[in-house]
This record gives structure tokens, sequence and C-alpha cells, in this order.
């Protein structure tokens, strides 16, 4: 009951900016310096607040951003992106993140450097990407899940076509997205994921077994994430099995329309330090997104680090599946059911080696070594290059 109360108030505005004014108010000068430079991350103030947290990798980058600000000898502030800054933001030398503070940047014409920090593709791509997807539901059920969707504040947008330069987490076509609408001066980094150290390689056994068995795992925003016709597509291959992980309670709306089979399990959310999901994990040989818009899908990514799990994936998802993952060509049922027929066909040995290459992948690329370096590397040279010019 409690918590139904709790889901209930984070739905009221007026509560959020009340609850957020109260406890998650701007953290000023984070680690106590006094650098002759100061820096504001506009982004969350709650990463800083939990400690260990596992449900997104986002928590633990943000941490590092700001590490690499204090190196780089930045007094470090974090507001929150939702709403405007009561900060004075001209006296930053630098405001990196995203959201309305970046665009009150903007504005307000603030001397800072400003560095749109592009967790996902260009906001406007993502607004439009999710709005067709709604379109599509809407074409075949009549109903409008609209908090199944990911949409972003006009002024996102903005932001980072008004910021002096971007880091973007993505490959080459999430970049695309941003200068399909004009944005100059992008660099491209890897996110992070939740690593473990217990991975041991699949047996051909295993991999037989778990061979017509994918996950589905995501976070909020089920439609966006192509959850609809992932279910259709399974629902008509009832010799697939399908584990779907993510916050499905909370868009309840929206799975009530679907056809889900008896080969499809929902588990909702699921924590990823817990045995369920290690066992689904196990159980599993590939991991499925059929999204509409991401920068890098992390939940992908973390699939593939803690369990080999080879990604069939959209090109939205942002993710280089080289020789190893299957592409989903298109986001309709249709195109699904055609990648799994795709995957019926796939020797199981080639399956082995693809599980082996997709964790090698997630561990190489993603590691948190990589993302703390290029970071700091970036900002160093956005700021070097600004201070030229």
């Amino acid at each position: 009951m409690l918590q139904q109360i709790i889901e209930m108030l984070k739905k009221q505005q007026t509560f959020v900016t009340i609850y957020e004014r109260i406890f998650q108010r701007p953290i000023l000068n984070i680690f106590n310096k006094k650098h002759n430079k100061s820096a504001l991350i506009s982004y969350s103030t709650y990463h800083f607040k939990k400690k260990n947290y596992t449900p997104h990798s986002n928590y633990q980058e943000s941490v590092f951003m700001a590490n690499a600000l204090d190196e780089l000898g930045y007094n470090v502030d974090i507001e929150n992106n939702n709403r405007f800054s009561k900060l004075d933001l001209s006296k930053y030398d630098l405001i990196i993140g995203e959201g309305i503070p970046l665009f009150q940047a903007a504005a307000t014409f603030s001397p800072a450097i400003r560095v749109f920090y592009a967790t996902g593709s260009h906001p406007w791509q993502c607004n439009n990407a999710s709005l067709g997807r709604l379109t599509d539901y809407f074409n075949k059920y009549k109903k409008l899940p609209l908090e199944s969707l990911r949409i972003n504040d006009y002024r996102w947008g903005i932001a980072a076509n008004a910021a002096d330069a971007i880091i973007c987490i993505g490959n080459d076509y999430t970049i695309s997205t941003f200068i399909d609408y004009g944005c100059k001066n992008i660099y491209r980094i890897n996110p992070t994921y939740h690593t473990n150290n217990d991975f041991t390689n699949k047996s051909l056994e295993q991999i037989e077994k778990s061979r017509k068995t994918a996950l589905w795992f995501g976070s909020y925003g089920l439609l966006h994430k192509g959850l609809d016709i992932t279910i259709e597509a399974f629902s008509k291959r009832p010799d697939w099995t399908l584990h779907v992980c993510g916050h499905t309670s909370k868009e309840a709306y929206f799975l009530n329309n679907l056809p889900i089979g008896k080969n499809i399990y929902i588990h909702g959310f699921v924590n990823i330090e817990s045995s369920k999901f290690k066992s689904i994990i196990n159980d599993s040989c590939f991991v499925i997104l059929p999204s509409c818009s991401e920068g890098i899908a992390t939940s992908v990514i973390t699939a593939m680090g803690r369990g080999g799990l080879i990604p069939i994936v959209s090109k939205q998802c942002g993710i280089d599946i080289g020789d190893f993952g299957i592409e989903i060509e298109e986001l309709t049922c249709s195109s699904i059911i055609q990648t799994l027929d795709y995957c019926d066909s796939i020797e199981t040995n080639t399956l082995l080696n693809n599980t082996e290459k997709s964790h090698h992948e997630a561990t190489i690329k993603y590691s948190e070594y990589q993302y703390r370096e290029k970071m700091k590397e970036y900002i160093h040279e956005i700021t070097k290059k600004s201070t030229i010019s």
C-alpha cells in the first residue's frame, strides 16, 4: 500500500517539485576544493546521493565526470536538469550536462563554455521516433499509452544545438542524429556497465539448450523500446521463450493490450545482482531490444558483459555489433520474426563463438577506465579549443 501511494505521488508534478526543492537542492562544491575555476554539472543531484546503485550505469558515470572536472582543476557544483536553476550561471567557466539549465545558460548568454552531454540521440530525433511508435501502437490497439514513451522537453534540443561542443554516448549512427540537426564539435564516448567477476564461458550443451531463449531487458518507456512488437513476435513463435525484465508494473496500461503467450515471462524489475537475474542470463542465449532511439543501450551491454548474451538489436540502439550480433532491420513484428528465423539457422558452434565475442566486446569497449580517460581528455580538449578561439 505504501509503495502504491509513493508511486501515485510521483505522478503528481506539484509533489515532485516540492520534494526536489527540499531533498534535491543543488550540490555546491561537492569536493570542497579551492580551485581557480568552477564548473556546473546539469544532470542529477540524486546520482551523488545513492551509493553503489546498480539499476543504471549513469549514476557511476556522473561521479566519474565530477572526478574528471576536479582533476582538471574545477570546483564542481551539481544541479538537476529538469528545471530552471536559481544559481548564478554567469560565474561558471564550464557548464556540462543536459536539460533546462544548459538551455538557460544559452538563453541568458552565460560566458561559460557549454558542453551538451548526450546520453541518447538528439532530443528531437528521440521525440519524433517515440511519437512514431505511439502512432504504430494506436493504429493497432486504439490505445494511447503515453507513459510508455520517452519524450524530452523541446528546450533540450535547443540546448544541444546551442552548445559549444557535444560529448555523445553512442556510435556513428547516434552521432548522425546530431549532425542531421546541424550540431558540430561532437565527441564520441562509450558508456560503462556494472561489471561482475563471476562470468564463465558457456558450454556447447548450454548454448544448444538456450538457443531459443531471449531476454528483453530495458528501463521505462516500454513502447519506445519496442516491447510491444517483441511480445507480438514471440507470441507467434511459441517454440521460442522470452524473458522480460524491466519496470513493467509502472506501465500496466501498455502491457494489458498485448498478446502475452505462455512462452513469455514478465518478471518486472529484477536486480542484476540477484540470483534470479543470474538464472535468467544463464538460461538465455540472446538479448533483444528493438528500440527506436538510444545513445548506447546499456541494458544490452550489461547482458553482454554479464552473460555473454548475443545482441539482437535495432541500429537505433547505438551498439556496434560486429560479426557477432544480429540487427533488426525494421521496427516491426515481422522483422523480428525474420530475425528469429535467421537465428534458428545459425550453427551452435557459431553461437558459442559469438557469446564469447559478445562478452569480450563489453569487457574491453565499455570499461570504467575508458570512460574516465575519455571524459577527462574531451573536457580538456574542448576547453582548450574554446579558450584559444
